[in-house]
């Protein structure tokens, strides 16, 4: 999807009633973090305290350990799950669970634009950001974009010598992208 139309996506999705779908797909846009990341999330990735979500290596598709910064957007959206709850959940217990408990099928974030006429794929939300931090955030420095979803820089020689996160960087990156969906101001942070 063009990053320019992602706003009125995000718009769509928080009018109408939450389900484990949409909420999956909005905190998959809010962080920029591939879909099956999102969709096997569980609550004891997740540090409130520090807005994180700590992903473990085993996890990640390069076997690389990354943490995500949470923006306001992702915050508020994981308290309002939290609350529906009704109940503290579990450390083990996923964020976005089917019925049965268990992580919600592949399919789910696509038919979710299916239903609404769209071709666009899920996935491709972690291209809108990216596309819109590259023309939109020119003060934040590539690495910085890359770093935040998760790709390794290729050239190993570079890698070898990056060896920070960028965490705070990321977090202001990021505050901006949920600042650019939401169609709000720049939170305070």
């Amino acid at each position: 999807m063009p990053y320019k139309q992602v706003p009125t996506w995000v718009a769509s999705l928080r009018s109408k009633p939450a389900t484990q779908g949409r909420n999956g797909q909005l905190l998959q846009i809010y962080t920029a973090s591939r879909p099956g990341k999102v969709r096997g999330a569980k609550w004891n990735q997740f540090n409130f305290a520090e807005r994180l979500w700590h992903r473990p290596a085993w996890l990640m598709k390069e076997k690389v350990a990354h943490t995500v910064t949470l923006n306001v957007a992702a915050m508020e959206l994981l308290q309002r799950i939290r609350a529906e709850l009704g109940r503290e959940p579990s450390a083990a217990e996923l964020v976005v669970p089917n019925r049965n408990g268990n992580k919600l099928s592949d399919a789910v974030f696509n038919k979710i634009l299916l239903d609404a006429g769209l071709s666009h794929d899920t996935h491709g939300f972690r291209s809108s950001f990216r596309d819109w931090a590259a023309e939109n955030v020119p003060e934040i420095p590539d690495p910085v974009a890359e770093a935040a979803i998760a790709h390794v820089v290729p050239d190993k020689v570079v890698r070898a010598y990056k060896r920070t996160t960028f965490i705070e960087m990321r977090r202001k990156l990021l505050q901006k992208w949920s600042d650019y969906v939401l169609g709000t101001e720049a939170a305070d942070l």
